[in-house]
């Protein structure tokens, strides 16, 4: 969630503490080694989202993630390209480059068009035909293909699909959101056993190629630790971030991209109203953190269905030691210290999936 990677997410000076004041240099005073498995784990999702049935439709349902393309009339003529590209022509999402690659078609492949952007400079066809693969993770029934890659096969013509609209954007370009951190330790080497903070999402720039920069700024209770801020480049059309860093770090995953999966319960806001969620976990991560240390975080997430900005986040972090020490090897050897986080959404003013409890 921090900038750092090696500091890893919110926790970003508690590693510092530990190590300068504790772990590492505190190898004179190493207790005994707790089998791993005894620590602590993160609370279990189900201990924090609620059943779908138990809430009732969306409260307000012309809420869409994604427009729905309306069209123009088209003649009777179907009109028909063919990939020209010496190499394999990429299919996206949308009318443009800053839309996401969702299939790659082969060269000379052969297309009925099912639709072109206003401007002419992008055709939309359907993707589950022989030659077309698709991209690992993406599921689409059509793709764009850029008109300077094709050339017209014969006469004929087909319906303009409008482009996304300012208004019609999934992220809208005030976004702005709030979470609330808790923060744990339980070990005799932190100063600091307990904090709280605020993690605030805010644009105050304007977007550019189509992306969104979102800072994070983490402000922590009583000054528990510095003040923190990064941005990320949120694609406006898809709300997926541009560096797919949550792909490899569930620490960074705050912006997974619209429709990120079913949705498996809702996380209340309040005793009215929540949010149904897609959760996924336990995820890892492990960090090298130098002289014979390794962190370990475990942890569970969970992201708004429509959007796929997060909602939840939990984990547990462990240290480990790996070396010698006293005439005793040690190999991944945990002494019980655990530092465990939580992470809720307070508010939104973008569309997520709301529903209302029954």
């Amino acid at each position: 969630m921090l900038k750092s990677r090696l500091a890893g997410v919110l926790a970003l000076l508690i590693m510092t503490a530990m190590v300068a004041g504790g772990c590492a240099a505190a190898a004179a005073n190493l207790p005994t080694a707790a089998p791993l498995a005894d620590a602590a784990l993160p609370p279990s999702i189900n201990t924090v989202i609620e059943p779908l049935d138990a809430y009732q439709a969306p409260v307000d349902e012309t809420k869409s993630p994604l427009p729905t393309p309306t069209a123009t009339p088209a003649s009777d003529k179907q009109l028909r390209i063919v990939i020209a590209s010496q190499v394999r022509a990429n299919l996206r999402s949308g009318p443009g480059t800053s839309f996401d690659i969702v299939a790659k078609a082969n060269p000379g492949l052969t297309f009925d068009v099912l639709g072109r952007s206003e401007d002419a400079k992008w055709y939309q066809v359907a993707t589950d035909v022989t030659g077309i693969t698709n991209i690992e993770g993406k599921s689409a029934k059509d793709g764009w293909v850029a008109a300077e890659l094709v050339r017209v096969a014969g006469e004929g013509d087909a319906p303009v699909v409008a482009a996304p609209t300012r208004d019609e954007l999934l992220l809208s370009p005030d976004l702005a959101a709030t979470w609330s951190v808790n923060w744990t330790c339980d070990s005799d080497r932190c100063q600091t056993k307990q904090c709280d903070a605020d993690v605030k999402a805010l644009v105050n720039r304007q977007a550019s190629g189509g992306f969104l920069p979102v800072e994070h700024t983490v402000t922590w209770e009583d000054a528990c630790f510095s003040t923190d801020a990064w941005t990320f480049d949120i694609d406006q059309t898809n709300g997926k971030e541009r560096t797919g860093e949550a792909e490899q770090n569930f620490l960074y995953g705050y912006w997974l991209g619209a429709k990120p999966g079913d949705a498996v319960g809702v996380f209340p806001l309040d005793d009215k109203e929540g949010v149904e969620v897609y959760c996924s976990g336990p995820h890892t991560v492990e960090i090298e953190e130098g002289a014979g240390w390794t962190t370990v975080y475990q942890g569970n997430t969970c992201h708004d269905v429509n959007t796929g900005m997060l909602v939840y986040m939990n984990y547990t972090k462990r240290w480990l030691y790996t070396g010698d020490y006293d005439g005793k090897t040690y190999t991944r050897a945990f002494f019980g210290d655990i530092e465990q986080l939580e992470q809720r959404l307070v508010k939104a003013n973008t569309a997520l999936a709301l529903v209302e409890k029954k």
